[in-house]
């Protein structure tokens, strides 16, 4: 990742956002205010991925992290009832208005013609941006927003979901076929792929296919119109071509923040936890890559009456418990459940967002269902998705293991009355042991591949679904936001909820409301959009969006465990 122009990007930035978010009825100014003898795309387009992807960084422990079974936190309030603006406010305060200008720039630049790359890339990126906004919201403004100076609406409407995502097709199919690899690229300040346009054809295809499964639904006959052309070549099939990024430790803002936390905490830095959910997909296939995402429980000796034959607590994952009756929080309480492992916290991390394992895991589910090729060729897809993801969490291993050493420093606490030498020597012996009780290699990939039940689609065609869609869950870790729009779309991976006191009930949110100042900033049509999805109330976060259409959500079959009195450790 090249990233050198950062600080002089975001520098810049600043009188981008400024004067691109102002009051235009206000201003007084010609209509070419932004030129492109004032503003050079490349650092605008810098500017968008590297903030878009790395200073907004999804890291699978946020609140939609509980929504989509990979991470659990009884601190963030998942069953909350108000509004979350942050897609929102990135969305329309910087990144689609900066894209926006790219394209309006080229598009008025003498040299249009020799500038295709650069603007296909960023109408590419850019229905990645609105794709985002509008899986949260629904309903957004979307052709009236973020347009040219000379042809701004102050109050855009909204608009349907369903012609949303029409566009963002013909955005993607008309992006891809003007590239022409002989003609300048961005270069070094496309920190996604360096200017290589041949990774841009595969992520503009690559998302074509996501969004097109997404809306299958809702409706069948486009989805399978949509993939009909997609061919494997042109899609992204290898860890090469992944849409990614890394934290670095350059600037604060690009820093993971779960090592920034740990650095001003240390050893007292209470440690995020993965869900049941995301623990027993691995645990109960018994899947390598558990050791790398995950630590085994602390606790090992429950002393509370009735359950002293526990023995052992090992990989356990918490249900999604929210304002949940203490009752069902005393079970997993005293260190009883597993944590993120340290390789979490390590500066760097990569930061995808479109993986290759994704890609087959698509077209596995697109092949069970007849959408896309027929059900015999699933099982070839799904493997190959088992493997890319595996291969990634190998990686994610061995370039942690050279970063391990600095966090396990920070997390050992050294104990009263002991030496430098001596707690030196401790910790090297904790490293070592650290890296051997996590490690993952190659063999034993290759022997699960082979050998584990789990790799083999069997069942129903909804079973076998369940079971790509759990691996694809795991494969999506940190991509929080894609992990809940799959479990809205599918109802898969099941997530156990406790008995949750707030305002939802325990019922996982379908949506984000729209912000509470829309209702002042652009009232008429925040009514007018109101209404077209059920009026008054309606704005809430169990409205569905347009292709969230399932007709048969399963249920997870269990329930949460219930214990009278806390766990209490043997002296």
């Amino acid at each position: 990742m090249k990233l050198k122009r950062i600080l002089i990007i975001l520098s810049l930035s600043l009188f981008i956002i400024t004067s691109c978010t102002d009051d235009f009825e206000g201003m007084n100014t010609p209509n070419n205010l932004i030129t492109s003898d004032v503003i050079n795309v490349n650092y605008l387009f810098t500017n968008v991925l590297a903030r878009s992807i790395v200073h907004n960084m999804e890291s699978g422990m946020g609140t939609t992290g509980n929504y989509s079974g990979m991470s659990y936190s009884g601190a963030n309030s998942p069953f909350a009832s108000g509004d979350n603006n942050q897609v929102w406010s990135s969305t329309y305060g910087e990144y689609a208005r900066n894209l926006n200008d790219i394209i309006n720039l080229i598009n008025n630049s003498d040299d249009s013609e020799e500038m295709v790359n650069k603007k296909a890339a960023a109408r590419i990126f850019r229905v990645w941006v609105f794709a985002r906004a509008t899986d949260w919201y629904g309903n957004i403004p979307y052709f009236e927003s973020s347009l040219p100076i000379d042809q701004a609406v102050s109050t855009p409407k909204y608009d349907d979901q369903r012609d949303i995502y029409i566009d963002f097709f013909k955005e993607l199919r008309e992006a891809v076929a003007e590239i022409d690899v002989s003609k300048p690229t961005y270069g070094a300040a496309d920190v996604l792929y360096g200017g290589d346009m041949s990774k841009w054809i595969k992520l503009g295809n690559s998302l074509r296919l996501r969004l097109a499964l997404r809306i299958r639904y809702a409706d069948e006959n486009l989805a399978a119109s949509e993939m009909a052309d997609l061919v494997e070549a042109d899609l992204i099939t290898s860890r090469e071509h992944d849409a990614k990024l890394y934290t670095t430790r350059r600037f604060t803002s690009q820093l993971n923040p779960q090592f920034s936390a740990l650095q001003e905490t240390q050893s007292n830095l209470s440690k995020r936890q993965p869900s049941k959910t995301f623990i027993d997909i691995l645990k109960d296939s018994n899947d390598p890559r558990l050791k790398v995402y995950a630590d085994t429980a602390m606790a090992s000796f429950p002393g509370t009456p009735g359950y002293e034959t526990v023995p052992f607590f090992g990989y356990r994952g918490t249900p999604l418990l929210g304002a949940a009756p203490v009752q069902q929080k005393y079970p997993y309480g005293d260190q009883t459940t597993s944590r993120w492992s340290d390789f979490l916290y390590t500066p760097t991390q990569e930061l995808p967002i479109f993986n290759a394992s994704e890609t087959y895991f698509a077209l596995a589910e697109a092949a069970l269902v007849g959408l896309k090729g027929n059900s015999a060729q699933a099982q070839g897809y799904f493997e190959q998705g088992v493997s890319l993801a595996m291969e990634r969490t190998l990686e994610t291993y061995e370039s942690g293991k050279t970063e391990i050493p600095e966090v396990e420093a920070l997390f050992l606490a050294k104990e009263a009355g002991e030496s430098d030498a001596e707690f030196a020597a401790r910790l090297a012996l904790h490293i070592e042991s650290y890296l051997e009780s996590h490690k993952i290699t190659q063999s034993e990939i290759d022997d699960f591949i082979a050998d584990s039940p789990s790799i083999t689609l069997t069942g129903t065609t909804e079973e076998k679904l369940e079971q790509i869609i759990n691996q694809k869950m795991i494969a999506l870790y940190p991509q929080e936001s894609e992990g809940w729009a799959e479990w809205r779309r599918t109802g898969y991976p099941r997530i156990l909820i406790g008995d949750d006191n707030s305002a939802l009930e325990g019922t996982i949110p379908r949506r984000m409301p729209w912000p509470t100042s829309e209702q002042t900033i652009n009232g008429e049509q925040y009514r007018i959009a109101l209404q077209e999805i059920g009026g008054e109330g309606a704005n809430n976060r169990l409205t569905k969006v347009w292709w969230d259409q399932n007709p048969n959500r399963p249920v997870h079959p269990g329930t949460v465990e219930w214990m009278e009195q806390p766990w209490v450790p043997f002296n």
